[in-house]
């Protein structure tokens, strides 16, 4: 096989960038290789410069009458040509011009057009009561298509009633758990020589319009991704996540949807031998993905049972397991999220996938936020060492480094992550770029305690995103830690407006106040914080150090009554350092539940650490008549008995522990000591 031949092998695989190269070395060392020549013209189409190929065809015409190495293509790329300069004819027709360059193509090269090949774009919807959004969908596809076809699933509402409107192609289909089956029979009702496939939830940008017309003269490209834009936000446009599908594609024969749920168009473009490509600088803006969209279409519950089915007969299809792990991870199902991103990434095409970043993405987040730190942290390793490594993992993986208190190296993560560009077709929350990647880099500044640093840092994020909640939080803590009390009261005061954000912003509020010595304030801001985040045990401690200042220590004893009994003895733990505190939350404990032994001599061993041995005598006893056969504890009773000098009745309990436990070698020296 000629270097010629393996360059036309990768420019038939549409590895164009190695085409392109094989072919220009082979120019380079003979410029008269009409063969190679007209190879590279193909691939120069395939980039854009179509009109640069043209320019070079009759050189090439006549190189190839006098070469040894005969064009196998020549009349291929005469045939990609005229296509080409047919549709460029048609657009100019439309906008009342002349292309003159097309005209000279056509006047040169006879032109018979065939059918598919135009300009014409047919939008095709599936729709089941959209009323509330298929009108913007609608007015946005305004100049920019030919033709609107709704196919309707069975809605009860006014959506067939809007869509006619809008002069659309009506049809119906009877809903049949098969999106790929309703998209096809849209399809079936297009005329135009390229449809564009998109869903009532959906608008395309303003950009789309010029963009479409340099893609539909081009039908030597099968289809164009198109960035789509997902907002989870509730009437918010913060970028959270985008994915780039074909959404632009020829409508000729051969050309159809497949999958379920999570349909695809690209699998028939790859057998038809057709490529597809990025359409840059042209977006969809969807909708569909905030909650309250969700929650009323019952989406999640209805994607998740379709997607679960799929996987269970094609377990090993690495899309849609991507899929159904993304659904999991929107529904905040993150250990479900983790399981299914991992077997994706274990099924992933060695030729690679563009969803691939985005399954280390959820894998790599799942963990985290579920507390995981350390596995989220190894998933960002096992990323790195892969094609799908980006910014997006860096900035995971600072993430997770500061989330383990490992701050230094969270600090180069980022160093990392902020050096980066956000690659072109990326899948994956587009926010990370543009925003919360400033962020973390504020917040880590901030915990290595280069507070001016983090201030400044924090003010740079507000100007690329104003009023951004987690910035303004970052920004009022950095002001606490300044003594700018009061920009960071009013910080804190606005970032509440985030539900997320009010115990944090809060708690912020209380240490201010017990800078200022108003315990009272300070108590009122510990409680409520405390009643938004129950589980905040050291915002329970802060409302009994400010209620304690104001001898109201009660009031907050009175807040254990209403923690469960595991979480009590696991405040108890977290209070190490302070055991006045876990004193109480083990009493609490013990009245919560009494028919527990093992509280009263946790809550007994913290009361002999203290010195308070008749205390601990009285809680020991209790414990012991739950569990007469526990030798620790009638070990330790004795010992507090021995510190307030009952040797007798510590001996008692000595022999009781040795008897439960012969070998138990404390009780043996103690009560030989005892006895000495």
């Amino acid at each position: 096989m000629t270097t010629v031949d393996f360059a036309r092998e990768a420019l038939v695989g549409h590895r164009f960038a190695e085409a392109r190269q094989r072919l220009q070395d082979i120019i380079d060392q003979d410029s008269t290789n009409a063969d190679a020549l007209c190879e590279c013209l193909i691939c120069d189409c395939y980039y854009g410069s179509e009109q640069a190929s043209a320019d070079r065809f009759e050189y090439l015409t006549e190189l190839a009458a006098t070469s040894q190495n005969k064009p196998q293509r020549l009349h291929d790329l005469e045939l990609l040509l005229s296509r080409h300069f047919y549709c460029r004819s048609l657009l100019a027709q439309r906008r009342g011009t002349t292309d003159l360059s097309a005209n000279d193509w056509l006047s040169k090269h006879p032109y018979n057009p065939e059918k598919g090949v135009g300009i014409s774009v047919s939008a095709i919807l599936i729709t089941k009561n959209e009323e509330s959004c298929l009108a913007s969908c609608l007015e946005s596809l305004k100049g920019c298509v030919d033709e609107i076809v709704v196919v309707d699933t069975g809605s009860t509402d006014s959506t067939v009633r809007i869509a006619e409107k809008f002069g659309a192609t009506i049809g119906t289909f009877e809903w049949v758990h098969d999106f790929s089956a309703a998209r096809n029979a849209a399809l079936e009702l297009a005329t135009g020589q390229w449809a564009l496939w998109i869903d009532a939830d959906e608008q395309l940008d303003e950009t789309c319009k010029r963009r479409f017309e340099d893609a539909v003269i081009r039908p030597h490209i099968g289809g164009y991704s198109i960035q789509i834009v997902n907002y989870l936000d509730e009437g918010g446009t913060v970028v959270e996540f985008v994915h780039t599908p074909t959404r632009l594609f020829r409508n000729i024969e051969g050309v159809k949807f497949s999958e379920p749920i999570h349909e695809q168009i690209t699998p028939s473009l790859r057998n038809l031998g057709l490529p597809w490509t990025l359409l840059e600088n042209a977006k969809i803006h969807h909708d569909g993905y905030r909650v309250a969209q969700m929650d009323e279409k019952g989406k999640i519950e209805r994607t998740m049972e379709m997607l679960l089915k799929v996987v269970e007969n094609d377990p090993t299809n690495p899309f849609q397991l991507f899929n159904l792990a993304n659904t999991y991870f929107v529904a905040k199902h993150y250990e479900n999220a983790a399981l299914y991103a991992k077997r994706a990434i274990d099924h992933l095409p060695p030729s690679g996938a563009e969803y691939g970043s985005a399954c280390y993405q959820v894998w790599a987040v799942s963990l985290d936020v579920s507390g995981k730190h350390e596995e989220a942290l190894a998933a960002c390793r096992k990323c790195d060492s892969t094609p799908y490594a980006s910014l997006v993992n860096d900035y995971l993986k600072a993430t997770a480094l500061m989330n383990l208190g490992r701050t230094e190296e969270a600090y180069i993560a980022i160093q990392d992550c902020l050096s980066k560009e956000w690659p072109s077709g990326l899948v994956g929350d587009k926010g990370i770029a543009d925003f919360r990647r400033y962020g973390i880099h504020a917040q880590i500044l901030g915990a290595l305690g280069r507070y001016e640093e983090s201030l400044a840092a924090f003010e740079d994020v507000l100007e690329r995103l104003p009023d951004y909640p987690s910035s303004l939080l970052g920004r009022a803590m950095a002001h606490e830690k300044l003594g700018h009390y009061d920009e960071a009261v009013r910080d804190f005061r606005e970032a509440m407006k985030e539900p997320t954000h009010v115990p944090s912003c809060l708690q912020g509020l209380a240490m201010i106040a017990e800078r200022k010595e108003d315990w009272a304030e300070a108590m009122h801001c510990y409680r409520e914080a405390l009643m938004h985040s129950p589980e905040r045990f050291d915002l329970w401690g802060g409302w009994f150090d400010a209620a304690t200042k104001l001898e109201k220590s009660n009031t907050a004893f009175e807040f254990l009554s209403s923690i469960d009994y595991k979480e009590l003895m696991d405040w108890g733990q977290l209070f190490a350092d302070r055991p006045d505190l876990a004193l109480r939350c083990y009493e609490a404990a013990i009245v919560k539940d009494p028919s527990e032994s093992n509280t009263y001599f946790v809550c007994g061993d913290l009361l002999y650490k203290l010195g308070a041995f008749q205390e601990a005598i009285g809680v020991y006893e209790s414990g012991l008549r739950l569990r007469m056969d526990y030798a620790e504890g009638w070990f330790v009773m004795g010992n507090s008995l021995a510190q307030i000098n009952a040797d007798e009745a510590a001996i008692q309990c000595y022999q009781m522990a040795l008897k439960l436990d012969p070998n138990h070698f404390g009780a043996q020296q103690n009560w030989k000591s005892i006895a000495a």
